[in-house]
């Protein structure tokens, strides 16, 4: 439903606007949770999941653009950083707030609560402008825009550059959890405090690496998360507990430097394709190519596991992850290192 839904988002978004898509998402999200909160079937909690991943598609490629919308292209790995911390971090407190609330008051009067939250949201999003200037040219139509996208250098390396990002987190998410508890028996909440030491690493760094690529271009970023990736990924597969979360930490350092400059270079591409502004094409296509990721990452990974055993496809992964990167950053060879200084649109 998220992939669907950035399809669709990446038109509506520069054709209505991006407050008005944040605006529905946050009553789709509301709805969803009532779902949650009321559903006697799994019929009605598919439902619900598939609401809730529609409203996420079109609030993150609305979001992404306006963003783009209002800083300049020497901001952008920044900006972009902090508003995946800012969603990351509050969706890592999630689970941990969730469950203690079900605990206290049961599982209908927690997703009642939780309505609150996509209320909030609408707060904010009622009382800022429009970020999509007024006058800006509406890009062509989508496989016509998408051509002229794909013929750019910028656009193949950011696009490689998050999908390795996706792939890698949604390799570890499914599997890592049960080598660590089939090989090293380790209870749930020690599984989870291990896991976890890939997101706080990762949240933590993310806003830094795009700051570097802001200043000191897209390039090296991307290079250096490969090469990490290509080593940390491989290790997680060996040893005790303290040496699967200390290559988990690099694992989240190598996703951060890898995925910062993303962003920025797919929006980078629309604007050198000829189609300045039209930021809801950039931030569709980021939403997409994560949302593709975690739809057959999982799969992909559940797949390797019928074949071999975890340790054989760490290896692989990290591989992968390193060639990949070395692709994309092929891609940007002649391009300048740093990003062009912009005035602010909005």
């Amino acid at each position: 439903a998220q992939l669907l839904a950035a399809v669709a988002a990446l038109r509506i978004t520069e054709h209505t606007g991006r407050r008005p898509a944040m605006i529905v998402a946050a009553l789709v999200l509301m709805g969803a949770t009532v779902m949650f909160a009321l559903a006697a079937s799994v019929g009605v909690l598919v439902a619900a999941r598939a609401l809730q991943g529609a409203a996420a598609g079109v609030v993150w490629t609305a979001g992404i653009a306006a963003i783009s919308d209002v800083y300049p292209r020497d901001q952008l790995g920044y900006r972009i950083g902090l508003a995946e911390v800012a969603g990351g971090g509050v969706g890592l407190l999630g689970p941990i707030l969730g469950g203690a609330l079900i605990q206290a008051a049961g599982t209908r009067t927690a997703f009642l609560a939780a309505v609150a939250l996509p209320a909030i949201m609408l707060v904010p999003v009622m009382m800022v402008p429009e970020t999509r200037k007024a006058g800006t040219p509406l890009p062509p139509p989508l496989l016509k825009a998408m051509g002229r996208l794909v013929r750019q250098p910028k656009a193949r390396a950011g696009a490689a550059a998050l999908a390795t990002l996706a792939a890698a987190l949604a390799f570890i998410e499914p599997l890592l959890p049960l080598d660590l508890t089939d090989r090293l028996h380790l209870l749930p909440l020690s599984v989870g405090l291990v896991f976890a030491a890939v997101l706080v690493s990762y949240f933590g760094t993310v806003p830094l690496a795009g700051r570097w690529s802001d200043r000191h271009g897209r390039r090296q970023p991307i290079l250096l998360g490969g090469v990490l990736l290509g080593v940390s990924l491989p290790m997680i597969g060996f040893g005790p507990v303290y040496w699967v979360a200390g290559w988990l930490l690099v694992v989240g350092f190598g996703m951060a430097l890898i995925g910062a400059p993303a962003g920025p270079l797919v929006t980078e591409a629309v604007d050198d394709a000829g189609m300045v502004g039209a930021y809801g094409l950039s931030a569709g296509v980021l939403t997409i190519i994560f949302a593709a990721g975690y739809a057959v990452g999982p799969l992909a990974a559940a797949a390797g596991s019928a074949l071999a055993p975890f340790w054989v496809l760490c290896i692989f992964a990290g591989a992968l992850a390193a060639l990949v990167s070395w692709w994309g950053w092929m891609q940007l060879r002649g391009q300048p290192a740093q990003p062009a200084e912009e005035a602010v649109s909005a």
